[in-house]
């Protein structure tokens, strides 16, 4: 090969990195949009109202046209759900947003002993936990979502999953792209590996999943994975929402 075309090939090498990391990101796009796509078409067997938003901003938009204005919102504790950066928009309408974290601040389920109240009340606890449950809309991640159309949570406490369950008048998860995993043993493995050692880190607990990089199935005070929930199908009389997001979010 002559040094001229040596050089040519070489000097239009920038451009075909540049190239191929767009060709990545097409691929990527479409691998999740036909991803999201049969999930959706599972979920939607099972009973759900299910749909796929190739980015953030647009599940924010469709988490917003699924809460009426002045709509009181449980928020369960969820990465996915926070990187909505919903707090203005539901302000904006005049909605009540009641996090997790608050629906809980009023029992010491970390203290002893059990069921010590550190609220300034009792009933007033029992009053934000009651409107966390019975919001008129609950928002929700979850731990894996199967392509046979099933939902998979584990949980500490049961306080983010239960209003998952029963109690609003309508329930709105949302999971980004690698929340999707073949079916419930790789949802439970999925679990074990990825998200019950991240939200020990979370949560600054010293598991040891943490230490091991797996579940254990340990039986540390403190661990997280003490309830879990599988939604088969959609609870019978529930309004039941799952948006699906191309894009990796939350643990």
């Amino acid at each position: 090969m002559e040094n001229k075309e040596l050089d040519a090939l070489l000097a239009a090498w920038p451009v075909r990195v540049a190239d191929s990391r767009r060709d990545e990101e097409d691929i990527r796009r479409r691998f999740y949009a036909a991803k999201g796509a049969a999930a959706v078409k599972a979920l939607e067997r099972n009973g759900f109202a299910a749909q796929y938003c190739p980015s953030r901003q647009e599940a924010a938009q469709a988490v917003l046209s699924l809460i009426p204005p002045g709509a009181r919102v449980g928020v369960g504790d969820s990465h996915t759900i926070y990187a909505l950066e919903l707090d203005q928009a539901l302000a904006d309408r005049g909605c009540q947003a009641i996090p997790g974290q608050a629906a809980m601040s009023g029992t010491s389920y970390d203290l002893d002993p059990p069921g010590h109240y550190r609220g300034p009340s009792r009933d007033l606890a029992r009053a934000i936990l009651a409107a966390y449950l019975t919001a008129d809309v609950f928002l929700l991640g979850a731990n894996a979502v199967t392509m046979t159309g099933e939902l998979v949570n584990v949980d500490g406490v049961g306080s983010r999953v239960v209003g998952g369950i029963y109690g609003p008048d309508r329930i709105v998860v949302v999971a980004g792209v690698n929340k999707l995993v073949p079916d419930e043993r790789a949802a439970r493995e999925r679990i074990s590996f990825i998200a019950a050692p991240m939200n020990n880190l979370k949560y600054h607990r010293e598991c040891a999943c943490v230490k091991q990089g797996t579940c254990p199935s340990c039986g540390a005070p403190d661990r997280i994975c003490n309830v879990t929930t599988i939604l088969h199908k959609r609870p019978m009389r529930a309004d039941y929402h799952v948006i699906l997001v191309g894009e990796n979010l939350g643990f």
